[in-house]
């Protein structure tokens, strides 16, 4: 059977936020499968099986209302959790802190936050939005950041607006 139908409905499918994973997982067919779907018409598999189109077109398209992205072993754009980590930065919370808090290196974070990620795993991203939202109403010196350490941040996160350097001419503008 011709796999375009199948194809597009995958498309739309990772337009809503469901990565090849969790595509695979929902409708039962290989991950490889699936992102072979994914790659453009003249790359993609002209026909696939009846079994495997109806698996990937029984697939709903997720609810526009749900915030986050399905949990799974996908990845997601970074730009958003980038914007919420300097957020809590402008608030003065240190990388290492939100770094305990994701279970994450330091460096990660503030590469997130710096904007050197196109794309990042769902999970991490659903951790930063958790902690964005218990972070955000709290005081970070009344949560046990050093005053000197949430003052260092709050300037760095002031300097960096400022002169917010032009996105790496290698990462898409989000």
């Amino acid at each position: 059977m011709e796999a375009g139908p199948a194809a597009r409905h995958a498309a739309a499918l990772r337009e809503h936020g469901m990565s090849a994973q969790d595509i695979a997982d929902v409708s039962g067919v290989s991950v490889t499968l699936i992102r072979r779907l994914l790659k453009p018409p003249p790359l993609h598999p002209p026909q696939v099986s009846q079994v495997t189109a109806g698996a990937v077109l029984g697939v709903p398209l997720p609810s526009n209302e749900r915030p986050t992205p399905l949990a799974g072993r996908g990845q997601v754009e970074a730009a958003p959790a980038s914007v919420l980590l300097t957020e809590l930065g402008e608030r003065g919370w240190p990388a290492r802190r939100l770094a305990q808090g994701l279970c994450v290196n330091p460096h990660t974070v503030a590469a997130i936050r710096d904007g050197n990620y196109v794309r990042i795993s769902i999970s991490v991203d659903q951790r930063i939005r958790a902690l964005h939202a218990a972070l955000l109403p709290l005081d970070p010196v009344a949560a046990g950041v050093r005053p000197g350490d949430a003052a260092r941040v709050r300037t760095w996160a002031a300097r960096r607006r400022e002169t917010r350097p032009a996105p790496h001419p290698g990462l898409r503008a989000a």
